[in-house]
């Protein structure tokens, strides 16, 4: 004989079918791919499947031609307005003191008026010389709005990646680097003062994944050029991003150079939502029809 299922079990299985849909299990689902070719020539170690975008598997020409020093991929996710690298080059393993030589990722600086028709090097023009600095204000005359400004990571706390989302327009230093091999790394960094407003601050988790795991969870294909992938994310949702950004990228040393172009972002997708709240009308006409009369009724 056929048992009538319990209140419990009813919403147990509520529950889980809403869960399924509301699931934060796919992290990456809503990522698409934004690098665009620098415009520079590069020095290839690898190979690079996709046409047109020769950014995983190159450098800066005549620079260290490997994995270790390639900025790899951009990719951003207009749902939850975040900005995803993927680099071979481990941000948490160098120190961050930009007043001191050494290897260090560079921050991530942010065009959103379209001053940059094209992703070419040395931005602001200020030439460096060979191993040291140059610095320029960062007035909106640089051409950037904002700065993803990274912490160093020994005041981080185990796998986390600190940094600021900063509004440029203040008395912040926009500081380069060159060496004699490549062109200024322009601009590398921002040096912050109380003029910038911070706009907000967060946490990039750091993984790590293989050339065949971007592909499979990123859905990014970068090729088989071997070695770790370091991926990590940025909230932007506190930057004005509504026609579109600009993204630059580059290492002290100006090793390579990783550029991304968003078009102007659409209203987020609800469809998640949607699936999710039509399960829950779905769970709760099942629960009515199943349970006994009367048992849902409020006491």
């Amino acid at each position: 004989m056929k048992t009538q299922p319990t209140l419990n079990q009813l919403l147990a299985g509520a529950c889980i079918l809403v869960s399924a849909f509301l699931s934060p299990g796919a992290s990456y689902a809503g990522y698409v791919e934004i690098t665009v070719n620098d415009g520079t020539p590069g020095s290839l170690y690898g190979t690079d499947p996709r046409p047109g975008i020769s950014e995983s598997g190159q450098v800066t020409a005549n620079c260290v031609s490997n994995w270790t020093w390639d900025l790899r991929a951009m990719a951003f996710d207009v749902n939850t307005s975040s900005l995803m690298v993927v680099s071979g080059f481990n941000p948490l393993a160098k120190n961050f003191d930009q007043n001191v030589t050494g290897d260090i990722l560079g921050d991530i600086f942010v065009d959103t008026d379209n001053s940059f028709t094209s992703p070419s090097r040395a931005a602001m023009g200020i030439p460096a010389a060979d191993g040291h600095f140059s610095y320029a204000n960062s007035t909106p005359g640089n051409g950037f709005e904002y700065a993803i400004h990274l912490i160093d990571p020994s005041n981080s706390t185990g796998n986390n990646l600190r940094y600021n989302l900063v509004a440029l327009g203040g008395a912040s230093l926009l500081q380069t680097g060159s060496y004699n091999q490549n062109a200024s790394a322009d601009p590398a960094f921002l040096i912050p003062t109380v003029a910038d407003t911070v706009k907000s601050t967060g946490v990039s988790l750091v993984t790590t994944m293989s050339d065949a795991q971007v592909f499979a969870n990123l859905g990014l294909n970068i090729g088989t050029n071997g070695g770790t992938n370091y991926v990590f994310t940025f909230d932007l949702s506190a930057a004005s991003l509504a026609n579109g950004a600009n993204f630059r990228l580059t290492e002290e040393c100006g090793n390579d150079l990783l550029v991304g172009h968003l078009a102007s972002v659409p209203v987020p997708e609800t469809s998640t939502w949607v699936m999710g709240l039509v399960a829950l009308g779905a769970v709760i006409l099942i629960l009515r029809r199943s349970a006994p009369s009367g048992s849902l009724s409020a006491a």
